[in-house]
């Protein structure tokens, strides 16, 4: 199906983007958001979940599937989401404000349905359907980061309530942003004082034995720094800025890693819920020659949800980890 397809209409009042420029916070004003179906852990969630195979119309068409022939049965979808934190500029929506703390949140909000049963893991899904999954993410950022009115894009999934997922049925969720988050700018521009930061992360994990698992130019390890056991990043050793960009092979190593990481999770929390995030550099629209660019590593971190972030963790950006790095690497390791 064409990825030019204009999104259906979404539920509520369009979602505002404040920003609060003290606390360096921006926040997304979404009501539509509270409208989202809860599933997890409900018995009979399954005969009503708009994700599974023959309920397609309780979604919007898909913008992307595989297999693309609509005769034959899919076995990933990509979706728009009915209840987006963004939304397409409508004509006679809200103007932003005149303090520029206020605008509407204009982007593109879609969900990745990996699989067309209602499995609860990326475990469930065969590898080579797994890695359809990576390709669809691939080729709809590559579309995406076309166009000028777009700075930015991510993938993220959470997995389990703990993660904050309302349905279990198995899915991702494809966000894209017209302006560059200050979180990632300012990674960005730290990247920037480094010839080399990526592969010096990459060469100080080595020397302290924090190395889970390699595929190819990929490589997965525990960073230096884990806000939580287990926690792990997965990022190629060449220089690429965008995952759009990888090639056949990096996408077939980041789908074997990420369900090499969950299994290897699962055996030692089994259940465990987690997030993960693909980190990636902005469009060419916001400048893709700026400092910190040439020297960036698209890269996913998977973030176990075993302890709660409190008061202390709230308040200073810090966190409490109940295990050093290295342990949680040798444990990975060997599970």
């Amino acid at each position: 199906m064409s990825v030019d397809q204009p999104p259906s209409a979404a539920r509520g009042p369009v979602p505002l983007r404040h920003h609060e420029p003290l606390a360096l916070r921006t926040v997304f004003v979404a009501p539509q958001r509270a409208m989202r179906p809860v599933q997890t852990g409900r018995a009979g969630a399954a005969a009503d979940c708009p994700f599974c195979a023959g309920h397609e119309s309780r979604t919007p068409p898909a913008v992307l599937r595989k297999p693309e022939d609509a005769a034959l049965p899919w076995h990933v979808r990509l979706v728009p989401n009915e209840f987006p934190v963004v939304m397409e500029a409508a004509p006679g929506g809200p103007a932003p404000d005149g303090s520029g703390l206020r605008q509407p949140a204009h982007g593109v909000h879609e969900v990745l349905v990996e699989c067309p049963d209602h499995e609860r893991s990326i475990l469930a899904i065969p590898p080579a359907r797994w890695r359809d999954a990576w390709e669809l993410c691939r080729r709809r950022l590559a579309a995406l980061s076309e166009r000028s009115d777009l700075a930015w894009a991510f993938v993220f999934k959470n997995s389990g309530p703990a993660a904050g997922a309302s349905l279990e049925h198995v899915h991702s969720q494809l966000v894209a942003l017209d302006f560059l988050p200050p979180f990632v700018a300012g990674k960005i521009a730290i990247a920037g004082c480094a010839s080399d930061p990526f592969g010096s992360l990459i060469r100080l994990a080595e020397a302290e034995g924090r190395i889970v698992a390699e595929q190819g130019d990929l490589v997965a390890l525990v960073p230096h720094a884990p806000r939580q056991p287990f926690e792990t990043l997965i990022l190629p050793r060449s220089a690429c800025r965008h995952f759009h960009a990888a090639d056949a092979d990096a996408v077939a190593a980041v789908a074997s890693l990420t369900q090499r990481v969950v299994a290897r999770l699962d055996r030692i929390v089994p259940g465990a819920d987690y997030n993960w995030w693909l980190h990636q550099a902005p469009f060419a629209s916001v400048g893709s020659t700026s400092a910190g660019i040439e020297n960036w590593h698209w890269h996913l971190e998977i973030l176990p949800r075993l302890a709660e972030f409190a008061g202390f963790e709230l308040a200073t950006g810090c966190h409490i980890t109940t295990m050093s790095p290295a342990e949680s690497a040798r444990r990975l390791r060997e599970a």
